[in-house]
């Protein structure tokens, strides 16, 4: 058995509140959790209105099959317009 843990961090775009970080963070966790099934939480609960740290955890039987998933939720960040992200780290176990 294979674990996969990642650390996502992304800077908000137009975040002016918290209001407003939490609608995108809600949005990009549910997204990303239903897409790929996997474990996400956002780590911290900042000071900083635009940015905000996730966690990503995944377990498969295969190595091959976690990378995968982590090169395609890193796509899929990429392509949302609302947030940058600025890094992104990955360990298998």
């Amino acid at each position: 058995m294979f674990v996969g843990t990642g650390y996502i961090k992304i800077k908000i775009y137009d975040a002016y509140s918290l209001k407003d970080r939490r609608q995108v963070l809600k949005s990009v966790t549910t997204k990303l959790q239903n897409k790929f099934n996997i474990s996400i939480a956002v780590l911290d609960q900042g000071e900083l209105w635009n940015i905000a740290e996730i966690g990503v955890a995944a377990v498969s039987s295969s190595s091959k099959i976690i990378e995968s998933t982590y090169q395609k939720i890193e796509d899929h960040l990429d392509e949302d317009y609302r947030f940058e992200v600025i890094n992104y780290e990955v360990e298998i176990i």
